[in-house]
């Protein structure tokens, strides 16, 4: 029977993805920079692997930031400054706190258990956009990589997060997220279960496997139950 409950942040409780495309549009308009599909995918495709490269503990966490616009605008020739764009853009999606479907319901339902976020990013930026959702109060304490000074998926993360959660047992523990790398694998070094959100129904080609998948975060609630 599961007792604690970790949740990550980005496309699991906060729809990240919606922010950041805003948040990409406004900050080439505000550089009067055309934004146009190619444009986009090369930023999500390079963000993705720079991020995967954190994951992997081969950069650091600033590498990631002082990188891609700067990548992105050398790529389409663009005579602008990358540094600038990450500022404006940082200052953008730290705002976004735009909530994934049914994560309220969902929350009320688990209020029993013990909830706690468990999030690759800064803290701040994260309570921030978390009290801005209206989802903060929900949870019983906040676990973030920047402080941790270590991200998801290492041990030495959970092994921080497994410290401060009073009473923790790995085997009444379950981590929710929709990262294979980050949240899953996090979740398999750790010797957690592991529930994985895919609400796209993305088909899964790595050897990453998890305890459960979602298609809805609706489903958690029942999950659970079912377990006990």
């Amino acid at each position: 029977m599961y007792r604690t409950l970790l949740f990550d942040v980005d496309d699991t409780l906060l729809d990240f993805e919606a922010g950041e495309l805003q948040s990409l549009a406004k900050t080439f308009a505000l550089f009067d920079l055309p934004y146009t599909p190619a444009v986009e995918a090369a930023y999500l495709q390079l963000n993705a692997r720079l991020w995967e490269c954190f994951e992997a503990g081969e950069i650091p966490r600033e590498q990631i930031f002082s990188t891609r616009f700067t990548q992105v605008f050398k790529q389409f020739h663009y005579a602008a400054d990358g540094l600038l764009a990450e500022k404006k853009y940082h200052a953008m999606i730290d705002q976004e706190a735009i909530r994934m479907p049914h994560v309220v319901d969902t929350l009320v339902a688990l209020r029993e258990y013990r909830l706690y976020i468990v999030s690759n990013g800064v803290e701040t930026v994260q309570q921030a956009r978390l009290q801005k959702a209206g989802l903060l109060d929900f949870f019983q304490d906040v676990f973030v990589s920047d402080v941790i000074g270590a991200p998801k998926p290492t041990v030495a993360f959970f092994d921080y997060v497994a410290k401060r959660i009073p009473r923790f047992d790995p085997a009444t523990t379950l981590i929710i997220g929709d990262s294979l790398t980050s949240d899953i694998q996090g979740g398999i070094n750790a010797k957690l279960d592991t529930a994985w959100l895919n609400p796209r129904f993305v088909p899964n080609r790595s050897a990453v496997r998890p305890t459960y998948t979602l298609s809805d975060l609706a489903e958690l609630p029942r999950l659970i139950d079912a377990q006990a």
